[in-house]
């Protein structure tokens, strides 16, 4: 029978699980941020309505993320303490 892998919850990670998580976190939001400007200068090229919506849509993860990011600083904050 396989083991199965644990997921990560924010409340028994430690220092060293939530430094992993913030690097992946930031390498997401670069990804974000890079398709943010692509759709960006595409909708500027275009006045599509897809790109609109994909603008609006990349912008709400990026917020998502930028949460996320905030509530894993806060709890390696209190961890280090």
């Amino acid at each position: 029978m396989k083991k199965q892998k644990n997921k990560f919850v924010l409340a028994e990670a430690s220092v060293e699980d939530i430094n992993k998580q913030l690097k992946i976190n930031m390498l997401v939001i670069v990804v974000l941020i890079s398709m943010l400007v692509l759709n960006t200068a595409q909708f500027m090229k275009d006045y599509s309505l897809l790109y609109a919506v994909l603008i609006a849509i990349m912008a709400f993860f990026l917020f998502i993320m930028a949460k996320s990011r905030t509530l894993l600083t806060m709890r390696k904050q209190a961890l280090t303490k």
